[in-house]
C-alpha cells in the first residue's frame, strides 16, 4: 500500500470517527432534552448556556480533530525517517576502509538524533497547542 493510499485511509477514518462522535453528542443532546421535558421538576436549560456549551463542543471537536490530522502526519514523517534510516544503515556494508565505516557512523548517528529531536518537539508542540485551543475555548464558553 503507497504512502498516499495509507494517508487517504487513515484521512477517511478520522473523518469518519468525527462524523460519528458528532452525531453521538447531538443524539445525547436530545436525550437529555427530552428526558428533562418529562420531569416537570426539573427547570428548562437557558438557551444561551446551552448554545455556549454545543458551540464549545463543537469548537473542541474541530480542534481534536486538527490535532489529530497533525499527529497523522508527524508519524508519517517519523515512518519515512526510520525507513531512510534503515537504507543507511544496510549501506554500511558498502563501506570500503575504516574511515568511510566512521563517517557513515558518524552521520547515521547525527541524523537519527536529529529525528529525534525534531519529534520530540513536534510532540511538544502539538500538546502546547492542544492546551491553548482548550483554555481558549474553556475561556470563550465562560464569557
Amino acid at each position: 500500500m503507497s504512502d498516499q493510499a495509507t494517508a487517504t485511509v487513515f484521512e477517511e477514518t478520522f473523518k469518519n470517527v468525527q462524523r460519528a462522535a458528532e452525531a453521538n453528542l447531538k443524539f445525547q443532546q436530545e436525550m437529555f432534552r427530552q428526558w428533562a421535558n418529562m420531569w416537570p421538576g426539573l427547570p428548562t436549560p437557558q438557551t444561551i448556556w446551552v448554545n455556549k456549551l454545543r458551540d464549545f463542543q463543537h469548537e473542541w471537536t474541530k480542534a481534536v480533530s486538527a490535532l489529530a490530522h497533525r499527529h497523522h502526519e508527524t508519524i508519517e514523517k517519523q515512518y519515512r525517517a526510520a525507513l531512510e534510516s534503515l537504507d543507511e544503515s544496510l549501506r554500511f556494508a558498502e563501506a570500503k576502509d575504516p574511515e568511510e565505516f566512521r563517517k557513515r557512523s558518524e552521520q547515521l548517528c547525527r541524523k537519527t538524533l536529529d529525528c529525534v529531536r525534531e519529534i520530540s518537539e513536534a510532540q511538544v508542540k502539538e500538546f502546547q497547542d492542544g492546551m491553548n485551543k482548550w483554555v481558549e475555548l474553556v475561556t470563550k464558553v465562560g464569557t
